[in-house]
């Protein structure tokens, strides 16, 4: 069993993610989301496709009228190919609004159909006594600087240093 909500694997049987503490009993019993609302997406709908038709038309209808007042056909070749790419950018536009609407609707059902959790589902924290002393960190790792030691290292290190000093 996977948590819905961080997504780690958790074993059946119970009922909060060890992890991020979701609640497994409320995600299984939730009830689906709402759906966006019927009208809103038709009035959508239509509104992307008289666009889309009013951007085909529109530069057909008023074509006559330019020929006659004295536009080539290559310009109005260039007239129709920029009303086309502006009204698809329109339409692009639109669509990626209302998926965003649809998706902020499902985001905002969704969290408003969660149940609220009270403050009785958390365990009441264990008092307990301080931690014993583990002791210090360093207490094992750090080298030994008795004179002795330091001794030997001074005079192995002079030595070497005396023989670099010499010429070869």
């Amino acid at each position: 069993m996977y948590c819905p909500t961080c997504g780690i694997d958790s074993v059946e049987g119970l009922k909060y993610c060890k992890r991020c503490g979701a609640n497994f009993t409320s995600a299984l019993s939730a009830s689906p989301s709402k759906k966006f609302p019927l009208a809103l997406t038709i009035s959508f709908l239509i509104i992307i496709g008289s666009i889309f038709i009013a951007g085909l038309a529109l530069p057909m209808a008023a074509s006559h009228d330019l020929m006659s007042s004295g536009f080539t056909t290559g310009q109005l070749m260039y007239i129709f190919m920029a009303d086309i790419s502006v009204m698809l950018v329109v339409v692009f536009l639109l669509t990626w609004l209302f998926l965003r609407l649809i998706k902020l609707h499902q985001q905002t059902s969704a969290v408003a159909s969660a149940p609220n959790v009270s403050t009785s589902d958390f365990a009441q924290p264990q008092i307990v006594g301080p931690p014993q002393s583990i002791g210090s960190v360093t207490e094992n790792t750090t080298r030994s600087f008795e004179p002795r030691v330091y001794d030997n290292l001074r005079e192995s290190r002079g030595s070497s240093q005396a023989s670099d000093d010499e010429p070869r």
